[in-house]
């Protein structure tokens, strides 16, 4: 091992040579839900992969994790590396190198944690090549893009992996001290909901998404377009996608459109949701709406973190983050249900649809406004006589009540509430 590797090895773990060095200050972490379910010596065999945008928080929950498996005694030490470090992306090339950290550190039961995995040229068959070993180590690695870690990581870890999705902070892991409004300005990402210069901090956040996961990474050929199509989504956010439309504002072609959204999908900064279909004639059943993972991420493409109450689209940050909150809370618990959205012919429109198998399928519309007495839309009532589910949710600004409609029970829900939600519908 030469010494420039050395020195950087020591520079990641400085845990090696300093016995009473943290791996993880507790100041620098927000407990993540995830953590519990992911901590579980069940997966102590199985390669752990944390994946999730840039700066979500994965390494500081992958070190938290590391850090209470040593505590609890079933590993003796951690090797931490990450590959964005070209010294370490080289070096990484073979089982041979457990061999040289054994020796060189004087390692025995210890985990090896493999930062942004995604970036070593075969991270499947380097992985493979390490459980092949059976030795008595805990492999854990993150990655920051979907479509690479399918395509070069998952295949190779058939039934050898466990899987979590790490997201920004969902309000839930926020405490009161982070205000409604900060969240639906500048979104949930650790640093940003934590610093002090929250606009600075994204405009950085954006830019090394388009420099390193774009330009760098993935080689997208025209980045500018990608921009400029991110933008175009951030004004139609929460409206049906009309790939067409953004082709010809774009001067491209559909279908690089289509492949633009489909690395934005798998970069996590945007989502698509799908129409909800009871096979009845009125519905749509083809073209999905579109959010974004973040609003603050939002804002960024759109240049624009005015106060809540100079905004002409709240009522879409607040829809937006109903519908990440949902997101989150499905990956953070490793649920199954799926999110969609419900419209008719006629234009009658639900925002979210829960689908949680066919006798548990829930509405759910947001209404940030104020109430004096209960309200229902009617194509949220539209909705409720068609279907009849035992219970739907009305996102609202301060009212609060429960109202019975037919077959349905109807709350009526705060926003700054919404956590509520779930344990009400039993997700």
């Amino acid at each position: 091992m030469n010494e420039k590797l050395f020195s950087q090895i020591n520079t990641f773990n400085p845990w090696l040579k300093k016995t009473n060095c943290p791996i993880l200050i507790p100041d620098h972490y927000i407990k993540r839900i995830q953590a519990d379910k992911l901590i579980m010596p069940a997966w102590d065999k199985l390669v752990t992969v944390l994946i999730g945008p840039r700066q979500a928080g994965k390494t500081t929950l992958g070190k938290y994790l590391c850090q209470q498996i040593i505590q609890q005694g079933r590993f003796d030490q951690l090797i931490y590396l990450n590959c964005d470090s070209p010294v370490i992306r080289h070096w990484l090339d073979g089982a041979h190198i457990i061999d040289e950290l054994i020796e060189e550190f004087e390692l025995d039961r210890f985990i090896f944690f493999i930062d942004e995995v995604q970036r070593l040229e075969n991270p499947g068959l380097f992985l493979k090549s390490l459980i092949d070993l059976q030795l008595p180590i805990k492999i854990m690695v993150s990655g920051s893009s979907q479509l690479e870690i399918k395509s070069k990581v998952q295949e190779h870890l058939t039934g050898r992996q466990f899987e979590a999705v790490i997201l920004p902070l969902s309000f839930n892991e926020l405490d009161e001290q982070f205000s409604l409004e900060s969240q639906l300005l500048y979104g949930c990402y650790p640093q940003i909901a934590i610093g002090q210069e929250k606009s600075l901090l994204l405009s950085q956040l954006y830019q090394n998404y388009i420099n390193r996961d774009i330009l760098e990474i993935l080689r997208v050929g025209n980045p500018v377009v990608l921009e400029k199509m991110m933008t175009l989504i951030a004004h139609s956010s929460g409206q049906l996608v009309n790939y067409q439309k953004i082709a010809t504002d774009c001067h491209v072609s559909v279908s690089m459109v289509r492949h633009y959204f489909s690395i934005l999908e798998k970069t996590f900064v945007i989502q698509n949701i799908y129409p909800f279909s009871g096979n009845k004639r009125s519905e749509i059943t083809s073209n999905p709406k579109c959010y974004y993972l973040d609003n603050g991420f939002r804002n960024q493409a759109l240049g624009n973190f005015s106060q809540l109450e100079n905004r002409t689209d709240k009522g879409l940050l607040v829809e937006s983050a109903v519908f990440q909150e949902i997101l989150k809370y499905k990956v953070q618990h490793f649920l199954d249900y799926k999110i969609h959205f419900w419209r008719t012919k006629n234009g009658a429109e639900v925002d979210f649809i829960i689908y949680k198998n066919d006798k548990s399928i829930y509405p759910v519309e947001v209404k940030y406004q104020s109430f004096k007495d209960p309200e229902i839309s009617r194509s949220f009532r539209s909705y409720i006589e068609a279907y009849q589910p035992d219970k739907a949710v009305i996102i609202t600004q301060e009212f609060s009540r429960k109202i019975q409609l037919g077959q349905t029970e109807i709350l009526y829900l705060p926003m700054r509430k919404l956590n509520k939600m779930f344990s009400y519908l039993n997700l």
